[in-house]
């Protein structure tokens, strides 16, 4: 059901190419009795989107004061009269909205403002909100807030961003004049969900041609040859491989609704964490063969389906349907009885493996690491795979290329060794063809 203040609509957007879109709006009516419209966003699709959109938003409000600014552009703040009972609800009110004084103290901060970070954290503004939005700040207490956390239903990850929210209610108390003690909030454990990593024998048996359909061996082949990330594989641009100096340059992963960042993973827009890779000779063969045959351009993506990314669901399919094909799971009888095989579709992932392993795609990169680690230091993997934050760096630079590939040692030994001699052989047989 759609928020009452706000209500959904659909009307067409001319493009600046001439070309016409329709796009989902909201509307509200203010005060004075005038309709004001705001649009959803390019990446809502349908109308149940546009409906979750508008429940998270806050209460209509009024068109808040501009930020007072000196004549050199410093923002100004005036201090605020002591306010020591404020309420839960009034702090949090205008917290991530786009314009507030909120946001413009994170930027100066340098704490991300883009979008998917704002609408994340208006979410747990909610959440705050409908559980202690009456309650003064003040008179929260450590012990009930962990409590009803450890009650929740919710992951270990959801907790901690809840209390990380929680925390920047605190802070922005401070600049409403709500000088009091912040308890100290533990961070809660997440539940162990890791992957378990391929056997040189499991990956010669699965990374054959036959066992994957459209381009997926190679997608896969790329997977495990960098380490790389499901998102990384499937915005991985053309223009990204480097192939004289046998590097791959990571510059962003894809989202949710095929959307491409510019930033890696625990990045930013300011602060992108690009990183490099060395790749191995046979993965680089493959993929100039597969360019050339696609007539691909420098900015196209390397993977796509009908003109498009290839969405994680299809590529996980494949990936599972491969794992089948190799004998790697229970065999298909055993998958019918337990009821994950119907109707000639996969359905659920768990207990796949026989002796209780969870294999996922994840797992080739944690295949990686424990390869790359017999061959490299732990800093020099943690450089490569992303695990560590490194100055921002323009990776494109053919120089700064160079400094980043001789500053680990080693590394074309390791890559050599890193891939088992079948799918050498593997690889070649699939160039040829």
């Amino acid at each position: 059901m759609s928020n009452l203040r706000y209500h959904v609509f659909r009307k067409p957007k001319k493009l600046k190419n001439g070309k016409s879109v329709r796009r989902w709006y909201y509307y509200w009516i203010d005060d004075s009795g005038k309709q004001i419209q705001k649009s959803c966003g390019k990446n809502i699709k349908n109308r149940n989107d546009a409906e979750d959109f508008i429940r998270s938003l806050p209460p209509p409000q009024k068109t808040p004061a501009a930020a007072p600014y000196d004549n050199r552009g410093i923002l100004l703040y005036s201090k605020p009269a002591n306010n020591a009972n404020i309420l839960v609800k009034d702090i949090a009110v205008e917290m991530f909205i786009p314009g507030t004084l909120h946001v413009k103290r994170r930027q100066q901060l340098n704490k991300s403002v883009n979008e998917d970070t704002l609408k994340a954290n208006r979410v747990f503004m909610l959440h705050i909100t409908a559980m202690w939005g009456d309650r003064t700040l003040r008179s929260l207490e450590l012990d009930e807030v962990m409590n009803y956390l450890f009650a929740a239903d919710r992951s270990g990850s959801w907790k901690n961003q809840y209390i990380s929210a929680l925390n920047e209610i605190y802070q922005e108390a401070q600049f409403l004049g709500c000088k009091i003690y912040k308890p100290n909030f533990p961070t809660i454990g997440k539940t162990p969900n890791k992957a378990d990593i391929l056997t040189d024998d499991e990956l010669e048996r699965l990374l054959i041609p036959q066992n994957f359909k459209h381009d997926f061996y190679l997608f896969y082949l790329c997977k495990l040859s960098g380490g790389l990330r499901m998102g990384e594989v499937r915005g991985l641009r053309v223009k990204q491989i480097i192939f004289d100096k046998k590097a791959l340059i990571v510059d962003g992963f894809m989202k949710k609704r095929n959307v491409r960042t510019v930033y890696n993973k625990c990045g930013s827009p300011e602060h992108p964490k690009l990183r490099v890779i060395p790749y191995p000779d046979l993965t680089l063969d493959l993929l100039a063969a597969h360019i050339e045959k696609n007539n691909l351009n420098a900015d196209d993506f390397v993977f796509t389906y009908n003109n498009k990314p290839v969405s994680k669901s299809m590529a996980e399919t494949a990936f599972f349907t491969a794992l089948i094909n190799a004998g790697i799971t229970w065999d298909k009888e055993t998958l019918v009885k337990n009821g994950l095989w119907k109707r000639g579709h996969l359905h659920g992932t768990k207990d796949l493996i026989p002796d209780g392993r969870r294999i996922v795609p994840h797992s080739f990169r944690y295949t990686y690491v424990t390869k790359m680690r017999t061959t490299l230091i732990a800093e020099d993997v943690k450089k490569i795979t992303g695990h560590e934050s490194i100055a921002q760096v323009d990776y494109y630079n053919r120089l700064n290329l160079d400094r980043m590939l001789k500053a680990i040692p080693d590394a074309d030994d390791a890559v050599r060794t890193l891939l088992p001699a079948a799918i050498l052989q593997n690889s070649v047989t699939a160039v040829r063809v």
